[in-house]
């Protein structure tokens, strides 16, 4: 019986294994390799401090790096995404389109795994602080799993701001199904502003649907994280990561009904 019950999990899970090679066929030790390279030319030639947790000074960091540089800085978070998010959503998605938010979404990376996975019809805005890095996902193409296009924005704001479309209209209340951000509110914001960013992220969403928001993996982390979106109306459902040694995890949370 519980092999049984294992095989559909282990068919998920190598399928995952598959598309992310054919979307990102570099090796993860490569991909370090570059990182540390560029991260060591933008901290030396530039002298920009982006791994830190004050958001305004993580902002002017990005806001300084070109395309190139948060590319190379990015790049093994590019490599987890393709593991970390559709683990975290698996089973939990519903099965019909979906509208969905990326936030602090660069230069697309995490907009093109969500593209791959969400239903057939679904639509994604993505929120990001950079001009520039705006402009790059938007020359992007995006297409979901069976190689259709996925309808995509993007806007220029921070994600402290209340959440507005690529028209610059108000993101109405429980106008969406899913927020998703991998690979900065675990690092660049402090506790008050990820309490001001659940209360938005709970206003978006519609009763019942998803934030998957990350979150150091070690157990204070996580539990500091749940315990903060806790606070506005969230349950936590799990939490996944690209491997072990990453120290970073994506919780997958859902919003109550009230």
């Amino acid at each position: 019986m519980s092999s049984r019950r294992s095989n559909p999990e282990r068919a998920a899970e190598e399928r995952l294994r598959r598309i992310a090679r054919e979307r990102l066929p570099e090796g993860l030790a490569v991909l370090v390799l570059r990182q540390a390279w560029a991260e060591f030319l933008v901290r030396v030639g530039g002298r920009l401090r982006f791994r830190a947790n004050e958001n305004d000074r993580a902002v002017r960091a990005y806001r300084a790096m070109s395309v190139a540089d948060f590319e190379g800085v990015n790049a093994r978070q590019k490599w987890a995404n393709w593991r970390t998010i559709p683990r975290n959503l698996h089973g939990r998605l519903p099965a019909r389109a979906c509208r969905a938010v990326d936030l602090c979404s660069g230069v697309g990376d995490s907009t093109e795994v969500l593209a791959c996975y969400l239903p057939e019809g679904s639509e994604i805005l993505g929120l990001e602080c950079s001009p520039e890095f705006v402009a790059r996902a938007r020359a992007r193409s995006y297409r979901d799993a069976a190689g259709r296009p996925v309808k995509t924005g993007f806007r220029v704001q921070s994600v402290l701001e209340p959440f507005r479309d690529d028209a610059d209209a108000l993101l109405p209340d429980e106008s969406v199904d899913l927020v998703n951000c991998c690979g900065a509110l675990a690092l660049n914001f402090q506790e008050g502003q990820l309490d001001l960013l659940a209360a938005e992220i709970r206003r978006v969403l519609r009763a019942g649907a998803l934030a998957a928001i990350d979150a150091p993996a070690e157990r204070d982390g996580k539990e500091r994280t749940i315990r903060l979106f806790g606070r506005r109306g969230f349950e936590a459902l799990g939490s996944a990561r690209s491997c072990r040694l990453d120290r970073y995890a994506q919780i997958c949370f859902r919003r109550d009904g009230r």
